[in-house]
């Protein structure tokens, strides 16, 4: 789950790096695949993002303002690409 730390505001950093660490994270799973969420989709930073580097063929449904993304291991079949 990617979500804001307490304390959120407009000017607060985003999420950008737990973004792309939880999409690395789960391209290097050994094998299977991993859920991600990301809260405040809302926010333009957020959306981006995780249209980018989790992909939005990988997008599996949203809600409000969260994302839940399904993310398969890449090692497990080589030659995948970074987005579908």
């Amino acid at each position: 789950m990617v979500d804001a730390p307490t304390g959120f505001h407009d000017e607060a950093p985003g999420r950008m790096s737990a973004i792309y660490t939880a999409g690395l994270m789960a391209r290097n799973r050994e094998d299977g695949e991993t859920d991600v969420f990301v809260h405040d989709v809302d926010r333009p930073v957020e959306d981006k993002f995780s249209k980018a580097f989790l992909c939005e063929g990988y997008l599996v449904e949203q809600e409000g303002r969260i994302r839940h993304f399904n993310i398969p291991s890449h090692r497990a079949r080589l030659g995948r690409p970074f987005c579908p």
